[in-house]
C-alpha cells in the first residue's frame, strides 16, 4: 500500500489521536485508520508521556510524514487534542481515542458525507459498544435532529471516536476547552453545532469501548461535576434560549445524570435524577420507565430478562 507524501499535497483529514500508556491498543486504533478505503489522511499521534509508544510506532510505521508522533504538554487529553489540531494540515480533523478503533469504510463514508454537505460543520456516526476482547455489547441509537444544537446541550449522543469537524471551524470557535474538569468533547460539540450544521452518517463507522483502562466513566462523581460546569458555562455563553429549551436541556442533564449513577449501581441517586428530569420535563418517557422500575421492586421483578439487559438495570448480565 502505497501512501502520498503530504509535502505534495493537503490531506483531506488529519486525524488526532491522544494516547498514554496504550501500547497494542495504539497500534490497533493506528492500523485502524491505515486500513480505511479511503487514504487521504495524516495521522497525528500525541502521547502524554507513554514509555514505549514512540519505539512501538517507529518499529511498526517506520519514519515518513504521513504518521507523526508529538509530545503532548503533559496536561491531560484536552490539551494533547488541541495539540493536535494546532499541527494538523487537513481540511478536516478526525478524532480517534487509542482504545477505539475505526471500520474500514469511515473515512470514506464521512467524505461522501462532506462532499454532499459541505455547510456541515461537523459529522458523526453510529457506534458499536464492545469489551476490551471486541465483544459486542450493543450498538446504542442514535438521535437525528434537524437542529443539532439544543439536542446537544441537553445531552452528549455525540461519541469522540465519531466525530470528524472542518477546521475551519475549530479555528473560529476554538479548541478544546483545557480548564473544564471533564467532559471538553461534549462542551466543544455544544460550541461547534452552536454555529455550524452537524450531519449524522447513519452508518456504524466505529468500535468503542467500554471501560477501558483509566475510563472517565469509572470516576462517575467527577462526571457527574463535569457535566454541571459544562451546562453552566453553556447557558451563561447564549442568553437567547427560550425558557422552554432551558427546561429541557436541564431535563436531559439530569437523565444523562441518572444514567451515570445507573451504570455506577448507585439506584436511589439515579431515581432522584430520572425524578427530577420528569419535573423539569414531562415529555421525558425514559426517565418515567426508570421511575417507575427503580421505585417498584415487584414490577421490577416481572420484566423480562432482556428488558432489563436494554435497561442496563445493575447486577443483569447480557
Amino acid at each position: 500500500m502505497v501512501f502520498q507524501s503530504m509535502t505534495e499535497r493537503r490531506p483531506m483529514f488529519s486525524v488526532v489521536i491522544p494516547t498514554l500508556n496504550r501500547g497494542p491498543r495504539l497500534l490497533r486504533a493506528v492500523g485502524s485508520v491505515f486500513a480505511q478505503t479511503v487514504h487521504d489522511f495524516e495521522v497525528l499521534v500525541v502521547d502524554d508521556g507513554s514509555d514505549d509508544s514512540a519505539a512501538l510506532l517507529q518499529e511498526k510505521y517506520g519514519n515518513g510524514d504521513v504518521l507523526r508522533y508529538l509530545r503532548g504538554p503533559g496536561l491531560g487529553v484536552a490539551a494533547g487534542r488541541n495539540l493536535g489540531i494546532e499541527q494538523a494540515r487537513g481540511d478536516y480533523i478526525a478524532f480517534l481515542d487509542s482504545d477505539d478503533l475505526w471500520y474500514r469504510t469511515k473515512l470514506e463514508r464521512v467524505a461522501a458525507a462532506a462532499r454532499e454537505h459541505p455547510e456541515a460543520g461537523l459529522f458523526y456516526s453510529r457506534m458499536d459498544i464492545v469489551t476490551r476482547e471486541g465483544t459486542h455489547i450493543r450498538t446504542p441509537p442514535i438521535r437525528i435532529s434537524s437542529n443539532a444544537y439544543p439536542a446537544v446541550l441537553a445531552g452528549n449522543f455525540i461519541f469522540n471516536s465519531t466525530v470528524v469537524v472542518k477546521k475551519l471551524c475549530l479555528d473560529d470557535v476554538g479548541g478544546f476547552d483545557t480548564k473544564l474538569s471533564g467532559c471538553e468533547d461534549w462542551e466543544l460539540w455544544i460550541r461547534v453545532t452552536r454555529k455550524y450544521p452537524a450531519v449524522l452518517v447513519p452508518e456504524t463507522l466505529i468500535a468503542y469501548e467500554h471501560l477501558s483502562a483509566g475510563s472517565f466513566t469509572r470516576r462517575y462523581d467527577a462526571w457527574i461535576a463535569a457535566h454541571d460546569e459544562v451546562i453552566a458555562k453553556s447557558l451563561a455563553a447564549d442568553p437567547t434560549l427560550s425558557k422552554g429549551w432551558i427546561n429541557r436541556i436541564r431535563a436531559g442533564v439530569c437523565y444523562a445524570k441518572g444514567s451515570i449513577y445507573l451504570e455506577a449501581a448507585e439506584e436511589p441517586l439515579a431515581l432522584q435524577q430520572f425524578k427530577l428530569a420528569l419535573r423539569q420535563d414531562f415529555r421525558r418517557w425514559r426517565a418515567l420507565v426508570y421511575v417507575l422500575v427503580l421505585s417498584w421492586t415487584k414490577l421490577r421483578r416481572c420484566i423480562p430478562h432482556r428488558v432489563k439487559v436494554l435497561l442496563r438495570l445493575p447486577g443483569t448480565q447480557p
